[in-house]
């Protein structure tokens, strides 16, 4: 467990260069004396790793040291050589440089990782996309790369209503990181007040690079942002918890919210959890009987009542 944590702490300061103890600490899970101990090993195995005093100071490594790590394990190379999202890259225009340094990667490899590689591009391949998806074109894509990119303000026009008011804009914001959820793609800003905004590319009416350069937050983290923003829209969002017997075929329409406990034969009690009445009502209706409500009480008569209306209509 030791080893894993020095190596993790040793490419952290080659990838991240100059850290704070607390900011190894965060990064590694680990207390900052932990963090101390480690620095502390890799000086006496001969790493060139050295602290800065002062207000600005930190740990780092000598500017020209580089590890020679080759050894991957096979479930390393395998989470490296399988885990591209084509539809990403090729909104990025990447696609090909992405076959090209995949190609190059490979080549670099010790003939028995090289095998390990190759075995898995050969046989595992991930698809994020279901199969009715319908892939949104990221008109505004480029524009708001090269924004990212350069470090400079846009001027946009948002064509959904936010939290200010609907349709706004023009308006300025500092586009701070790009964000691919599935097939669609959201642009992560901070408006002139400081706050921080989610946009999705496609509701964007009109966007304009100018040539307003802005400072980027230091302490800003696009992963930690997403992460959090994905916790709040979770916890905002409506809660209508319902209880179904459903037939085995359909239990895949549900997204089970506890374990699921069999019932009659080909029959399972599941609970699930949607966003409202109605929404609960649709879904219901449209397993034509492989799913029938237990509770909430509300629910069980609006689906009876609205199978006798199509009943009768019939």
């Amino acid at each position: 467990m030791r080893a894993e944590r020095l190596l993790r702490l040793l490419l952290h300061l080659q990838t991240r260069g100059q850290s704070t103890v607390a900011q190894l600490s965060a990064a590694l899970d680990v207390s900052p004396r932990t963090i101390q101990r480690d620095l502390d090993a890799l000086s006496l195995a001969g790493v060139p790793v050295y602290s800065i005093r002062g207000r600005a100071g930190g740990w780092t490594l000598l500017p020209d040291y580089r590890s020679r790590l080759t050894g991957l394990t096979p479930s390393e190379v395998m989470s490296v050589f399988v885990g591209a999202t084509a539809h990403v890259l090729a909104d990025l225009g990447l696609d090909a440089s992405s076959d090209l340094a995949v190609t190059k990667l490979i080549a670099s490899l010790p003939e028995g990782t090289r095998r390990e590689a190759e075995y898995a591009r050969q046989r595992l391949l991930i698809d994020h996309a279901g199969w009715d998806d319908r892939r949104e074109t990221p008109r505004w894509l480029d524009l708001c790369r090269q924004a990212v990119w350069e470090e400079r303000r846009l001027e946009i026009s948002y064509g959904e209503s936010t939290d200010d008011g609907p349709r706004r804009g023009p308006f300025a914001i500092s586009p701070l990181g790009l964000v691919a959820k599935a097939r669609t793609w959201y642009l992560v800003a901070a408006r002139t007040d400081g706050r921080l905004r989610t946009y999705r590319l496609s509701r964007l009416t009109s966007a304009e690079l100018t040539n307003n350069i802005f400072t980027r937050p230091a302490d800003f983290d696009l992963a930690a942002y997403w992460a959090q923003s994905q916790r709040e829209f979770q916890a905002s969002r409506p809660s209508y918890p319902i209880v179904l017997k459903v037939r085995d075929h359909a239990v895949r329409r549900f997204r089970p919210t506890a374990p699921m406990l069999p019932a009659d034969d080909n029959w399972w009690i599941v609970h699930a959890d949607l966003e409202n009445l109605y929404e609960a009502q649709a879904a219901v209706l449209a397993q034509a009987g492989a799913a029938q409500v237990i509770a909430p009480p509300e629910l069980i008569t609006l689906v009876h009542n609205a199978a006798q209306q199509i009943a009768n209509s019939h």
